[in-house]
């Protein structure tokens, strides 16, 4: 009986695989919020405690939003199409460049006393690490050292309201939320 087993193992191994991804999808069906649901924010940073952000960040959640998501670049290397489907994005300085088109133009009224990052004369990103000690958020985002981080808007985010037509701002209420954070 054993050397039949061993002789099968491969076999019951591959079931096991199959029916742990099964599981898996089913799972991300059931308890996963719709797009219009959700605010998702993606950091381009070494480290993000993804679990207590959301929490600190569904503190006082807009009408709508069941959740809010976050994640490290890092956690989605194979999946792009995500992340360019996100909402809020924190860059660091040495990279905005590369992903300033995808990024709305923000209203500076929204984030009164803020410092932005501007480009042809509009505002785009709101200073969040200063690199010299000025940190938003920090308990919860390990920013890079001496160098400045910004907070952007997914140009094709469903939550920035009258910024790009959509139904919502949830994002912008959620990017508010995060600059409360210390």
């Amino acid at each position: 009986m054993f050397k039949s087993i061993l002789r099968n193992l491969h076999r019951y191994i591959l079931w096991a695989l199959l029916s742990a991804i099964l599981w898996a999808w089913i799972f991300t069906l059931l308890f996963s919020a719709p797009a219009d649901k959700k605010v998702v924010l993606y950091a381009d940073l070494p480290y993000v405690e993804r679990n207590e952000l959301s929490i600190a960040l569904e503190q006082d959640l807009p009408d709508g939003i069941r959740v809010v998501d976050t994640a490290a670049f890092d956690d989605m290397m194979f999946n792009q199409v995500e992340v360019l489907s996100g909402d809020l994005y924190l860059i660091p300085e040495s990279h905005v460049e590369e992903y300033l088109a995808s990024f709305a133009p923000i209203d500076r009224t929204a984030f009164p006393d803020a410092e932005f990052y501007e480009a042809d004369g509009e505002a785009y990103g709101v200073l969040v690490h200063d690199g010299a000690g000025r940190s938003v958020g920090s308990q919860y985002v390990f920013y890079i050292p001496d160098e400045r981080c910004w907070l952007f808007f997914n140009k094709d985010s469903k939550h920035l309201g009258a910024w790009n037509g959509s139904a919502d701002d949830a994002a912008v209420s959620i990017a508010r939320e995060f600059l409360t954070l210390e």
